[in-house]
């Protein structure tokens, strides 16, 4: 059982890092969600792989979508990070990412 504290921690990365690098998909093991993406190095995320868990997408939007399409042509630089709940993240292009995991 996690306390209040281990679970505010849990939403911010507490259990656990991935680092891409290259175009493959990256799914997180079971029970867990991509919670926080930080750029490493100029990329762009290939279209509708950005996946939004379900339990966010039925809370945030009832009509369903999971909003991946937008991802699929902006180039997000260095530096900056996106917060949400992704179940897959993948890169169309060339540049690094650091995923942070979340339940």
């Amino acid at each position: 059982m996690y306390s209040l504290t281990d679970a505010a921690m849990i939403q911010l990365g507490q259990t656990g890092s991935a680092y891409l690098s290259d175009t493959d998909t990256y799914t997180p093991q079971s029970g867990k969600t991509v919670v926080a993406i930080q750029v490493i190095d100029d990329c762009v995320f290939a279209s509708g792989t950005l996946a939004e868990s379900d339990t966010f997408t039925e809370q945030a939007n009832p009509e369903g979508g999971t909003g991946a399409d937008a991802f699929g042509t902006d180039t997000f630089p260095a530096g900056v990070t996106i917060y949400g709940r992704w179940t897959a993240v993948q890169l169309a292009t060339a540049g690094a990412v650091m995923l942070y995991m979340g339940v």
